[in-house]
């Protein structure tokens, strides 16, 4: 019979056996200036995202070389591997302290931590648990254990940087869009264009 595991933060209680880590070591390319710094409802993508993992972890970094962003409490790591999402999580989970780290994008304008939850309740016996909606795999809002260091180095190392193609050599919990709560894809917006930083805008809160 197999042991359940017990969180070790009670409820309400961030955890300390896992870092959040935001990644934001993009260029912006796409958008022209700094996603991070964008306003929607009059706060910052990256504060947003910031107060929403606070209560959730004891322990947060920023994966990218940011130092504009960092603080005391929360330190920035560049990339060991610059250039990809792939290379953030990798410096991320590299200098966490932590088993498992939980990580979102900086462009998330909705993170849900009602959602962070349910993919940090699965995380016993995985090295990965991400969630999977109609449109496919949310690879940058998910858990990723230290298990995946050794796949995602040789794939950075070959300049292979698709995040889920190292899947199949870890384990892996997919969090099916059955599973998902109601109205979950808000969560996975994500803000790349000025035409998306548009909707964002629009929406209502």
């Amino acid at each position: 019979m197999q042991i359940p595991h017990i969180d070790n933060a009670p409820p309400g209680e961030p955890l300390q056996d896992v870092t959040g880590v935001i990644l934001a070591g993009g260029r912006s390319s796409r958008m022209g200036r700094d996603k991070a710094l964008l306003e929607v409802d009059g706060v910052p993508l990256f504060e947003r995202v910031l107060s929403v993992m606070t209560p959730l972890f004891s322990r947060l970094l920023i994966a990218g070389e940011r130092p504009d962003l960092a603080r005391p409490d929360l330190p920035f790591v560049p990339d060991i591997y610059p250039g990809s999402a792939l290379g953030g999580l990798h410096a991320g989970l590299t200098a966490a302290e932590t088993q498992w780290i939980f990580v979102a994008a900086c462009d998330m304008p909705y993170p849900d931590p009602a959602l962070i939850r349910q993919i940090l309740a699965l995380r016993f016996g995985y090295d990965v648990v991400v969630p999977r909606t109609a449109t496919g795999l949310e690879p940058l809002f998910a858990l990723y254990g230290k298990g995946c260091l050794a796949p995602m180095e040789a794939m950075l190392r070959q300049g292979s940087c698709r995040i889920y193609d190292f899947y199949d050599e870890v384990r892996v919990r997919v969090l099916t869009a059955e599973e998902l709560p109601a109205g979950a894809d808000r969560a996975f917006v994500n803000i790349n264009t000025p035409t998306d930083y548009g909707r964002a805008t629009e929406r209502k809160p």
